[in-house]
C-alpha cells in the first residue's frame, strides 16, 4: 500500500479531465481501506452502535423528507428540469469516508453516471447513495424554502441535525482509528470539491 501521505500529494498534484476522475480515485482509496481494515471496524461495538444509530437517523430523515415531498421537488428540479444544485461535479462532495460508510451499511456505490450533466449519484429516481455528504443533506434552496412551512423546516432541520451529528462522529471515529493503525493523519479521507 502506498503511504496515504504520498497518495494525498498525488491527488492534489493531478489535474482531472472529468469530475468523476477524482471520485474514482477516492473509490480506489476507500476500497483499499475497506479491504484492509473493514473487519477491524466491524469488530468494534462502539463503531457498530454508531453505525446503527446513523442508519436509523438517515431512515428517519428520509421518511420525513419523503412525506414533506422534499425528494420529489429535488427530483423534479434536478432530473426533469435539469437545473438546481445536483449538477455534474457535485459528486466530489462525497468523501472517502462517505464511500466507506455506504459499504459498512451494506449499500453499493454506482459505477457510472446515469443522468448526463447531473451529479454522478443522481439517477432516474433521485439520489442513488444512502449515506450522503453534509452539503446534500443540509442544503435548502429557495424552491424548498418556499415549499415548506416554518414548522416543516424546523422538523426536517432537527432530523437532519441528528443524522449529520452521527455522520461527523463516525467520520472522526474512522479517521482516529486509521491514524492510530497507519501512524499518519489521513487528510485524504476528507477531500471534497469540484475539479
Amino acid at each position: 500500500m502506498l503511504s496515504m501521505r504520498s497518495r494525498l500529494a498525488e491527488l492534489f498534484r493531478r489535474e482531472y479531465r472529468t469530475p468523476e476522475e477524482l471520485l474514482f480515485e477516492k473509490i480506489k482509496v476507500a476500497m483499499e481501506l475497506y479491504e484492509n481494515y473493514g473487519e477491524y471496524f466491524k469488530a468494534q461495538s462502539e463503531f457498530r452502535d454508531l453505525l446503527k444509530a446513523y442508519k436509523s437517523a438517515i431512515i428517519k430523515s428520509n421518511d420525513l423528507m419523503e412525506r414533506k415531498e422534499s425528494f420529489k421537488e429535488c427530483f423534479i428540479c434536478s432530473v426533469e428540469e435539469r437545473k438546481g444544485c445536483c449538477k455534474e461535479g457535485l459528486e466530489n462532495e462525497v468523501t472517502v469516508n462517505i464511500i466507506l460508510l455506504n459499504w459498512f451499511l451494506g449499500y453499493t456505490i454506482p459505477s457510472e453516471r446515469e443522468v448526463k450533466g447531473r451529479c454522478f449519484f443522481v439517477g432516474e429516481r433521485g439520489c442513488k447513495i444512502f449515506a450522503r455528504p453534509y452539503l446534500c443533506r443540509e442544503f435548502f434552496c429557495k424552491r424548498l424554502m418556499n415549499r415548506f412551512s416554518h414548522e416543516d423546516y424546523v422538523e426536517i432541520s432537527q432530523a437532519i441535525a441528528e443524522e449529520l451529528t452521527l455522520l461527523y462522529k463516525l467520520c472522526e471515529y474512522i479517521k482516529k482509528e486509521l491514524q492510530f493503525i497507519l501512524g499518519e493523519y489521513l487528510l485524504e479521507i476528507d477531500i471534497t470539491g469540484y475539479s
